[in-house]
């Protein structure tokens, strides 16, 4: 994609196996969400999940970077901005397709 690459940054709450909302409800269409993902790239480069580990020490999937020329790229600069905000959470890029 040229010129007009298309990025977001989904908000995601819950564990990855069992997505839950903050009130511990599961979230609609989150399912669906994964399957897209999973079916196929947004531009040129595989789409990227941020992931953070959780009190639990599980990993949760908490943001998805995708249309960029190089994913893998922007995930690290988005988990970069996470941890000026967080320093104590751990962040880590996942290959989403």
């Amino acid at each position: 994609m040229r010129g007009g690459a298309i990025a977001a940054v989904l908000a995601l709450s819950g564990c990855s196996n069992e997505p839950a909302g903050s009130d511990g409800l599961e979230i609609p269409g989150f399912d669906q969400l994964v399957s897209q993902v999973e079916q196929g790239t947004v531009g040129r480069s595989s789409d990227h999940w941020i992931e953070m580990k959780n009190s639990a020490d599980e990993w949760e999937r908490v943001g998805l970077i995708f249309g960029y020329a190089d994913d893998y790229d922007e995930c690290l600069k988005a988990i970069a901005g996470l941890k000026r905000v967080n320093y104590a959470r751990e962040y880590r890029c996942v290959p989403a397709n």
